[in-house]
């Protein structure tokens, strides 16, 4: 039996939009990516995730750039490894926004990588993008996508960990899906989709790869609460039905924070858990806990649990 093939793509999760930890904003985005050309992927707090930092990303495997948490999540650049996995020497700083105390300079428990800015896509695809896609046959597809999307593409689409674990801000992604998404946001094609421009798709795909919006939060950190668009309503229905009448809170849930670190348990190691990137902390509350909205794990550049990038 032949042995599995490794990955040689990656996912990773950044925060666009301010969050503030411990006095330091932990956004990123593609744009401070490509300002700073490379960066540590440092604040990632699940354990699967952190797997993947220290043991499966390899020097000059590519990157998709992912926007997490923000008003339109979805992947914004492509970028690489420039540096294998290392000690995530943030986590040993107690005035660091991703500090665990569990972790020990002779015995670390969270790993990092450098990545580096390769481009930003033409054609930002949306997180609901590719949701639609998911579920729509090659053949119902306008030829602007079907002109060059493939079967084998979409069936990628489908099986990918965005869709099925969204939370985790480090996913590994297949052949397949990298050549999907590149595709995808160098030729576009979408904009003209009766079934993407209307309802809930209406002007998603006017989202630009501009600095705003795609901020440091680089989900490195934990930012593992993936916002996608759908939780929205999910969200606004726990609202509602725990009795909340005025307007939503901007402030969000922190994304990411593993629980694991806060708790040592590591049930995210159970399913890639999304969460595992922050070090976001479980309420203390329980009650409150009903009300929380899961959000997408992101990495930070300075470890943000999402400090900054959306760090698994």
């Amino acid at each position: 039996m032949a042995p599995d093939k490794q990955e040689t793509h990656w996912l990773i999760k950044a925060e666009p939009d301010s969050r503030i930890e411990k006095g330091i904003d932990v956004r990123f985005s593609i744009d401070d990516l490509e300002q700073k050309r490379t960066t540590t992927w440092e604040g990632v707090r699940n354990h699967q995730a952190k797997n993947f930092l220290r043991d499966r990303m390899k020097l000059g495997h590519e990157c998709l750039f992912y926007a997490s948490n923000c008003k339109e999540p979805g992947i914004r650049g492509l970028a690489r490894v420039c540096k294998e996995g290392y000690p995530d020497y943030n986590a040993w700083d107690p005035k660091h926004p991703y500090y665990d105390p569990k972790s020990k300079e002779d015995d670390p428990t969270w790993y990092m990588v450098d990545v580096e800015f390769i481009s930003k896509l033409a054609h930002p695809i949306p997180l609901a993008l590719l949701q639609l896609v998911s579920r729509t046959d090659l053949s119902e597809l306008p030829s602007s996508l079907s002109r060059y999307l493939t079967a084998s593409h979409l069936a990628a689409i489908r099986s990918s960990a965005l869709l099925s674990r969204g939370r985790l801000s480090v996913q590994p992604v297949s052949d397949e899906l990298w050549e999907a998404c590149v595709l995808m946001g160098d030729k576009g094609g979408w904009e003209e989709w009766d079934e993407w421009t209307d309802g809930k798709g209406k002007n998603k795909a006017k989202g630009k790869a501009n600095g705003k919006g795609i901020g440091k939060g680089k989900g490195k950190v934990g930012a593992e609460s993936d916002e996608e668009s759908t939780s929205k309503v999910t969200a606004k229905k726990e609202e509602e039905d725990a009795g909340e009448s005025g307007p939503r809170s901007k402030k969000r849930a922190n994304v990411e924070q593993d629980d694991s670190v806060q708790d040592g348990d590591d049930d995210d190691d159970n399913d890639d858990s999304e969460s595992g990137e922050g070090v976001a902390a479980r309420s203390a509350k329980p009650a409150a806990k009903k009300n929380k909205v899961k959000k997408d794990e992101v990495a930070t550049p300075t470890g943000r649990r999402n400090p900054r990038r959306g760090k698994a």
